[in-house]
Order: C-alpha cells, then sequence, then structure tokens
C-alpha cells in the first residue's frame, strides 16, 4: 500500500476480502505473512484479516518507530487508506503491545481486541529475563549494540534462507513439547516455515532490530480500551511467562482473561477459532 504520505506498508490479506476487517500484528523477529493459518478460519467466520509489516520490516518502509505509542497513528492511516472506519486488532506475541496501544489510542474505531501470548512491557511489569534465550539476547543488544544486533540477525536470516533444515532445526529447540506438536501439525518444508522469519528481512536487518528496540522499552501508552478485550495466554508458554497477560489483566478490569492449560507459544495456531469468534 501507498499511503498519501508517500511511506509504504507492506501488507497480506486473509480471509474473507469483503468481510469484517482485523488488523494483525506479527510477532518479532516475523512479518504479515505469519498469519498465513488465520485464512480458512476467518474465511469461514466472514472476516479479513489485514496483517502489516512494521516500519522497516517486509515491504514496509517509513520511519522506524519511536515508540509502541507511535504505532496507532500509522494503523489509522492505513485503514484510512483502504476505506476501513473500524476494525478489530489482533496482536500476537511481540505484537501484543502494538494492540493494546491501539485499543488505548484509537477509541471506539476499534471494534474489540485480541492481546495472544503478548509480550509485557518491558520496564514496568516484564523484564528482559523473563524471554527465552533469543529474544533475550536481541532485545538487550537492540538498545545496548545495535549493530551487533543488526549483524547476527542479518547473519542468522542468511543462514536460515541457505540452509533452512538446520535452522528449523535450531528453532524446534527453543519450543515447549506442545509448540513442537503444532509445528509438526503444519506439515509445511522447513523452507516454508523459515520464509516466516526470512522475509522480514527484504529491507536488511535495522528494521527488525528497531522493532525490538521499541518494545524493550515502555510503551508511552497506558492501557484502555473501549470495546472488548481479551487476552489469550498458554500456561507452558516458555517464550513470554504467563505472568505478563495476569499483569496485562490487572491493568484492565474489563478485560476477559482466557488461559489454555498446557499450550505454549503456538497456542494460538491451536486456538485461532476461539481468537476470531472473540472479535466478531
Amino acid at each position: 500500500m501507498d499511503l498519501p504520505d508517500g511511506t509504504v506498508v507492506g501488507l497480506y490479506e486473509y480471509g474473507d476480502p469483503s468481510g469484517a476487517p482485523v488488523f494483525a500484528f506479527h510477532g518479532t523477529p516475523s512479518c504479515g505473512a505469519g498469519f498465513n493459518w488465520t485464512d480458512e478460519p476467518a474465511q469461514a467466520r466472514g472476516q479479513r484479516v489485514l496483517a502489516p509489516d512494521r516500519p522497516g520490516i517486509g515491504q514496509s518502509g517509513g520511519p522506524p518507530l519511536a515508540r509502541v505509542a507511535d504505532y496507532p497513528g500509522r494503523v489509522a492511516a492505513l485503514a484510512d487508506a483502504l476505506s476501513v472506519d473500524r476494525f478489530a486488532v489482533l496482536g500476537y506475541s511481540g505484537g501484543g503491545p502494538f494492540a493494546v496501544a491501539c485499543a488505548a489510542a484509537l477509541g471506539d474505531r476499534v471494534t474489540a481486541t485480541a492481546v495472544v501470548a503478548g509480550m509485557g512491557q518491558l520496564g514496568v511489569w516484564a523484564e528482559t529475563n523473563d524471554f527465552a534465550k533469543t529474544d533475550r539476547q536481541f532485545l538487550d543488544l537492540s538498545v545496548h549494540h545495535p549493530r551487533l544486533a543488526r549483524f547476527l540477525l542479518a547473519s542468522s536470516a542468511f543462514f536460515a534462507k541457505r540452509g533452512p533444515k538446520a535452522a528449523m532445526g535450531s528453532f524446534l529447540k527453543e519450543l515447549s513439547e506442545s509448540d513442537r506438536e503444532v509445528v509438526e501439525a503444519q506439515d509445511a518444508s522447513p523452507a516454508e516455515t523459515m520464509r516466516l522469519f526470512t522475509r522480514a528481512f527484504q529491507h536488511g536487518a535495522k528494521g527488525v532490530v528497531d522493532d525490538y528496540r521499541v518494545i524493550a522499552r515502555p510503551w508511552g501508552v497506558e492501557p484502555g480500551h473501549t470495546g472488548p478485550l481479551t487476552i489469550f495466554q498458554g500456561d507452558a508458554d516458555t517464550m513470554v511467562p504467563r505472568r505478563h497477560s495476569d499483569a496485562l489483566a490487572e491493568r484492565l478490569p474489563g478485560a476477559t482473561l482466557v488461559i489454555w492449560p498446557g499450550e505454549g507459544h503456538l497456542g494460538a495456531v491451536t486456538h485461532i477459532e476461539e481468537i476470531l469468534d472473540s472479535l466478531r
């Protein structure tokens, strides 16, 4: 999409092209291509899932975000360009903070919100040490050693593209048993799975590092919402701990907290129908 200010936004669409719009915000490091598993369930429910790449990621350009609080304005501009007045938002993992920010900043323009395995606000109720090894490393490097972070992430993307089978093996080692079962059930080749990661680097690694840097700092927005807001979390998540969702729910008394027993970080794939139903 070419926005009126000249910004280019990479956008993936899933589900029913004429359905009720849902903006889906990807995790880190990933891009809008990471929501292909929403396609059939969204189509069956008459929902149109719009998954934009954040600035500098995938096909998106534009200046980097300084804070999570800067993103709702970009989403509103994209919605205007698409002639979408009101919409639901879904934030997964590192996209969770951006969904919370949109719910707080865009008022009744946001019809409903789902935060799924959402990262907590670092420096407020979350800490870098809460995360799995890879995210912990890059959250720290993105703030204190961004050049090194760019080099390491660019190298990871290069090797994932050249050797997807080996990269897939490394990825699976960081997953819980339930998450490995979800990946295996998708029956996708290592190259297909790794593309959800490597596509984020179409403009290089800078945008991905900037994305890490933004979520490594306080969001700059007070959580709040007008429409319904549901927080979904697996209690066996080894990437984003349950206490992040518990702490967010405490700050949003009107929110609904749904815990999936035994589910890991990829519980969103297994429970996508339940998530989409909460946004109808």
